[in-house]
């Protein structure tokens, strides 16, 4: 009996394994021919077809195994290389992304598919390759180490899509081991991106990659450009003087045990023997005991016996030795972590502390990972201290780099400061809130923002306050929102839209809010405008806009106005005939702007200049002087206008008749209004006999009057 196809395939697989490929593949075909719709004949048959460096037939085995086991990752994995051997890359893709998705854990697969992205050409790379290989790169590390190489590449392509603080993350992963000037050059570029703003350690990686690579003179040249400025910061941080933090609060979350031990200069680490270390500990715990727990060389801080041999066991344990030394033979760290002193994060004019971050690693139970406890909380205590003295150069150079903890930690550096940012917002939430019943002023915002240096502060913290920078962001622009939609102050929106643009941490997304706002507002101004109108009178300039009425030297806001009057009377002696124009604006205080003049020619452009002067003032000046007379009508008060009085109840006005007047007082639902040879014609709807007639040149308001009929007649029928 002839044997069975799977029977053949495991002795095609033992000859494959003991190396004679080519009974190997003829035992497989035979499996084939035995049982055509066998898919793991149709393997072998493929596999031993590519040892062999038969691309072709290696392909064509392989897509028949994937139509008859299309879930069988690995053939797919292997078509894929095959595709990519015989120059087919389309088709070789799709082939690793299947693979992939059937196996997302596929190494193989997702490191082929990130090399094929990233050796295209850039000259003729589709937009979205960048995107694919990011995903790719991505699933590649939630799967394996990346290489050095692949580091590298996700770091750029993060650095492309403005992901900055992720390229940082992988950056920095590889730049310490490195073999490359690039990987220190392009992660001290993205710590200089205005977004990230940690110069001091783009200085330090900068110096590192000339320490490495001394031929690499980019690193000089953007050492020059971002130096100078770091110097001037640092020499006003120094005049703040050497730390914010009050004494009391010295030596809170770190006390290191060479300096607790005061030990004598030129001794080593290793050179603090079991002889020398039991001396010393018994001079201080004699020292403890006369001054009562005080030491001096700690200036002053008080530490119990039990405490002080705590911190001096730890010497007894190799890591814990070393990381305490690398402390103390670094002053500005020890200082800042004992003292809260800020000169760690202060640029020198030539130097980095490179060995110390060498030694930095990321490791659990390394320096970095030991270190990340005691900086972050006094990290936090020193941040706060700034912001609450509103010192913004300390808060500057604090956040300029060296925030030397691990990813961990990083949160823990932020924890009372977000606390303390969060109650600076209070002021603006409450004005943000109010807005919905009194409307917004831009100048108060202002002066919100900068008298507690709040701006400026949200405008130096890292991305870990985003929400907090955002919110404050959101709620300006709530208040330029509010401004047009509650109180149509377009003025005040757009004024208070530019503040909201001087904040400087905003994300995409509130840009491009941000953006379409202030073009929406710009439309609204140019269509609130376009009644403005600006004439040359003589050597005068007469001006009715939407802010102010203006002939000349006289002056006063739009807001201002109380009254309004207009009209044009033609005048003839004998053929000439004469036009005179006037429309008047009085203020509160009494001063009125008269825009009068006589015309005998260019009728049509006189006109024009009047009509323009009369849409001004019922744009701008009528709606103000209308809304004066409302509120007084609404408190009880009767307002004359002309020979009308005018009350809540209505208009009242006397008519003549052959020997007597009579008074009329006209219901607001009955009294109407019409405009004939430039007058205006008061009416009772349902007495013809009821009229009065008004000059709307002569009589201050009738234009008001007029207004208020039809509006409030029309609202009462």
């Amino acid at each position: 009996m002839p044997p069975s196809a799977e029977e053949l395939v495991q002795r095609a697989i033992d000859q494959r394994k003991r190396g004679h490929l080519k009974e190997a593949l003829a035992t497989a075909i035979a499996a084939t021919r035995a049982d055509d719709e066998y898919a793991n004949a149709w393997w072998q048959v493929a596999i031993c077809r590519s040892y062999l460096g038969d691309t072709a037939n290696a392909i064509s085995a392989l897509r028949v195994t994937v139509d008859l086991a299309p879930r069988f990752g690995a053939a797919w994995t292997q078509l894929g290389n095959e595709l990519l051997v015989s120059g087919e890359e389309a088709e070789a893709i799709e082939a690793f992304e299947t693979a992939l998705t059937l196996n997302p854990d596929s190494e193989e697969s997702a490191g082929a598919l990130a090399a094929i992205y990233a050796s295209r050409d850039p000259a003729i790379r589709d937009p979205q390759d960048d995107e694919r290989e990011l995903s790719v790169l991505t699933q590649l590390a939630q799967i394996s180490t990346l290489s050095s190489d692949q580091l590298n590449r996700i770091g750029i392509l993060h650095y492309r899509s403005k992901n900055y603080f992720e390229a940082i993350k992988y950056w920095a992963v590889d730049a310490m081991s490195s073999a490359d000037a690039a990987n220190l050059f392009n992660l001290g570029l993205v710590y200089s991106r205005s977004e990230v703003s940690q110069d001091a350690d783009a200085i330090d990686m900068w110096r590192l990659a000339l320490k490495r690579f001394p031929e690499f003179t980019q690193s000089s040249d953007r050492i020059a450009e971002v130096l100078p400025r770091l110097l001037d910061l640092a020499a006003n941080a120094r005049r703040q003087g050497e730390t914010l933090l009050p004494p009391a609060q010295w030596y809170s979350f770190y006390i290191n045990p060479f300096e607790l031990l005061a030990l004598p200069a030129g001794v080593s680490c290793d050179g603090l023997n079991v002889t020398l270390l039991q001396r010393l500990k018994k001079s201080l715990l004699r020292e403890i005991e006369l001054e009562e727990g005080t030491l001096s060389w700690l200036h002053g801080c008080a530490v119990d016996k039990s405490k002080a041999m705590m911190y001096c066991d730890e010497l007894s344990n190799d890591s814990l030795r070393h990381h305490h030394w690398l402390v103390f033979t670094n002053k500005p760290l020890l200082s800042f972590l004992t003292r809260g002193c800020h000169d760690h994060f202060l640029v020198d004019p030539h130097e980095s502390p490179l060995a110390l971050i060498e030694s930095l690693g990321d490791t659990i139970g390394g320096f970095r990972h030991w270190l990340s406890g005691p900086f972050s909380r006094q990290f936090d205590a020193v941040l706060t201290r700034a912001i609450e003295r509103k010192n913004l150069i300390v808060l500057e150079c604090l956040l300029d780099g060296r925030r030397w903890v691990a990813q961990d930690f990083e949160d823990r550096c932020f924890e009372n400061t977000r606390r303390v940012v969060d109650r600076m917002l209070d002021p603006l939430r409450e004005l943000r809130t109010s807005s919905q019943t009194q409307k917004p002023d831009a100048a108060s915002v202002r002066a919100l923002l900068e008298s507690d240096s709040l701006r400026d502060i949200l405008n130096l913290l890292p991305t870990y306050f985003s929400d907090l920078q955002n919110e404050a962001v959101a709620c300006v622009r709530g208040l330029a929102i509010d401004s047009y939609n509650i109180y149509s102050d377009s003025e005040t929106s757009s004024d208070l839209l530019l503040l909201a643009e001087s904040f400087t941490f905003k994300s995409a997304d509130l840009n491009h809010q941000l953006a379409e706002d202030r073009e929406t507002i710009r439309r609204l101004i140019s269509e609130e405008r376009v009644f403005e109108v600006r004439l040359v009178h003589g050597s005068r300039e007469w001006q009715i806009t939407k802010n102010h009425v203006q002939m000349g030297a006289v002056s006063f806001p739009a807001v201002e106005a109380a009254s309004v009057r207009w009209g044009a009377t033609l005048l003839r002696n004998g053929h000439q005939v004469t036009s005179e124009y006037l429309v008047a604006v009085k203020a509160d205080d009494g001063r009125e702007v008269r825009f009068a003049w006589e015309a005998s020619g260019d009728q049509d452009k006189n006109d024009e200049h009047f009509e323009a002067l009369i849409s001004a003032a019922v744009a701008y000046v009528l709606p103000t002087v209308v809304e004066k007379c409302e509120a007084l009508i609404a408190k009880g008060q009767r307002l004359r206008i002309g020979n009308c009085l005018v009350s809540d109840h209505g208009v009242e006005f006397e008519t003549s008749g052959w020997i007597f007047t009579k008074k009329r007082i006209v219901p607001w639902g009955r009294v109407r209004a019409l405009v004939a040879n430039g007058e205006l014609v008061v009416s009772d709807a349902a007495d013809n006999a009821a009229r009065i007639t008004l000059s709307m040149q002569q009589t201050e308001n009738a234009p008001a009057l007029r207004y208020l009929i039809n509006t409030r007649s029309e609202g009462r029928k």
